[in-house]
């Protein structure tokens, strides 16, 4: 089963490696974002900021992702 979804908050996602990798393989840019900061604070999710991700990233690199998190165990 896997470990994390675009359900699992931010702050969790951040804390492991293996995500990191993902992101700097996929979408580094994400980490200087102006909104990371208040995201993390407030418990967001990938799945809550989709609007401002989907404007950021194809709907492929978004797909990429989810499949890459997925594997995580």
């Amino acid at each position: 089963m896997a470990k994390y979804s675009f359900d699992t908050k931010f702050s969790v996602l951040m804390k492991d490696p293996e995500v990191m990798k993902i992101v700097d393989d996929l979408c580094p840019d994400l980490l200087n974002h102006p909104m990371k900061n208040m995201a993390v604070a407030m418990g967001f999710t990938p799945n809550m900021a989709m609007v401002v991700l989907s404007k950021m990233y194809s709907k492929e690199k978004i797909e990429e992702f989810k499949k890459r998190l997925a594997e995580i165990e």
